[in-house]
């Protein structure tokens, strides 16, 4: 078993990490042992239709130097309809419109079903929409890997990291942080800025409709706010959020904006003022095209 120490925070807190079991693995992404890997990009279904109502409510860091970010995540499962697509989100940006994405996904259009998958995408100079997906180079003995399915309710943490000796980009993901494995990276040579570091990151959730039909959940299906009062629901979260400094060290959030769609239906919100680590953000079905 690999043993790996990682450090967090400018007052260092250093934790072991090892290398996530087979047990974990299948813990998090699904029952089954074989899992039909989807080389279908996200969204494609969607390319040829008109009408489509595509939103997000989600964060966006503001101008940040960075080689690696990482949030956690809850796995949730939505019964929706083919041509309605929700899912949750964490993405590296440069200011050349490059991107790294990564988090769950509910797509019946796409994968003909109603459950929840991993996926991951980028788009960069070499391919410069969404719908590049055929770079990403999958670690050899990977427990996990696009289009895989994934356990409504389960705990996921994501974390993107530039190699430092290749440039390469690096997607790791596990349970908690102290339980990541790498499952693959995505190559230097893909990008031009991001070659270098990341600028900005983003968090959150995204939903695309038919402008016939209403739009899916989004996270929970709960719609986020501020101040949470006691005994109402609580909306999803993007717990224990942080980037990595081009020294090497984490840091919160502290500056960012948001990016909200929808805002009858999908919103964000801070349990306190005062949590950096801990963002809220999803909504309700229902939302119709006006």
């Amino acid at each position: 078993m690999d043993i790996k120490i990682s450090c967090f925070g400018t007052v260092v807190l250093c934790f072991t990490i090892l290398t996530i079991g087979e047990v974990q693995a299948r813990e998090l992404r699904g029952l089954s042992s074989v899992q039909p890997a989807s080389n279908v990009p996200l969204g494609t279904s969607y390319s040829d239709a008109d009408g489509i109502i595509e939103t997000r409510a989600a964060y966006f860091t503001t101008n940040h130097d960075f080689t690696g970010f990482i949030a956690s995540l809850t796995v949730h499962n939505h019964d929706i309809k083919k041509g309605q697509m929700t899912n949750s989100y964490i993405s590296i940006q440069s200011n050349a419109n490059e991107e790294i994405s990564a988090g769950w996904v509910v797509d019946p259009w796409k994968y003909g079903d109603s459950r929840t998958r991993f996926f991951t995408y980028w788009r960069g100079f070499k391919c410069p929409n969404s719908e590049c997906h055929n770079e990403f180079v999958p670690k050899e003995g990977s427990y996990l890997a696009p289009g895989y399915i994934l356990d409504s309710g389960n705990h996921m943490t994501i974390k993107f990291l530039k190699d430092a000796d290749t440039g390469d980009w690096k997607l790791f993901v596990g349970p908690s942080a102290a339980y990541l494995s790498e499952i693959g990276y995505y190559p230097k040579s893909l990008f031009t800025q991001l070659a270098v570091q990341a600028n900005h990151a983003e968090f959150g959730g995204s939903v695309q409709f038919l402008d016939y039909m209403t739009g899916p959940p989004m996270g929970n299906g709960v719609i986020a706010e501020d101040n949470i009062p006691p005994g109402k629901p609580t909306p999803a979260m993007m717990t224990d959020v942080y980037y990595v400094r081009p020294d090497g060290k984490f840091d919160s959030i502290k500056t960012y904006t948001y990016k909200i769609g929808k805002i009858n239906c999908y919103s964000l919100g801070k349990s306190t003022v005062n949590d950096l680590d801990r963002f809220a953000y999803g909504g309700v079905a229902g939302c119709n095209r006006a």
